[in-house]
């Protein structure tokens, strides 16, 4: 049984979470949707994917946040609302996202514009995903605290998150897709 972000909706469907994100120009995952999955907010686009048992989905949430940074604020906010599993998640991506936002600063500007950058939050110990303080954003433009981040996992994240740059850079929708967030209803 699948949990509910929401006490009055269920949880989103994969197919839902897709279209959020193809809504957003994330568009590298499958299916393309087809215009009957239901309109997701942020909040439930960014809680459906922390708590997805789907990897891939899981993982898109950094490309979210790395195509959307202004969308920080209300990851942190949604981190409060989820359960253990979910906010360890997202504060996982979350903080890939971050890292990857230095490391690959040169290139995400030149495909996204000039962007803010992500701010450095669950780097703590008590925040952090893996129970240690992990290294500042700017720490070798990032890769030292990517590198804490992705030891901590049993999978090889650190391919997963090079995966999720080269499909974000290369996928079939361009930047011009990008919906402007602040003040757009989505």
């Amino acid at each position: 049984m699948k949990e509910s972000t929401s006490p009055l909706r269920p949880a989103p469907e994969r197919e839902d979470l897709v279209a959020g994100l193809h809504a957003r120009g994330v568009c590298y995952l499958a299916p393309t949707p087809h215009g009957d999955e239901r309109i997701l907010s942020d909040e439930e686009l960014i809680a459906g994917l922390a708590q997805s048992p789907n990897a891939r989905l899981r993982f898109a949430l950094a490309a979210l946040l790395l195509a959307h940074p202004d969308l920080a604020d209300t990851a942190a906010n949604v981190a409060a609302t989820l359960p253990e599993t979910g906010r360890r998640e997202l504060r996982k991506q979350y903080l890939a996202a971050m890292y990857l936002q230095r490391m690959w600063r040169t290139r995400l500007r030149l495909h996204f514009g000039e962007q803010p950058l992500i701010p450095e939050r669950f780097t703590s110990a008590n925040d952090s995903p893996i129970g240690a303080s992990l290294p500042a954003p700017d720490d070798m433009h990032g890769k030292r605290g990517l590198r804490a981040l992705c030891e901590d996992s049993p999978y090889n994240d650190w391919s997963s998150y090079e995966q999720v740059i080269e499909m974000l850079m290369n996928q079939p929708c361009g930047p011009e897709s990008l919906l402007p967030l602040n003040g757009h209803e989505i």
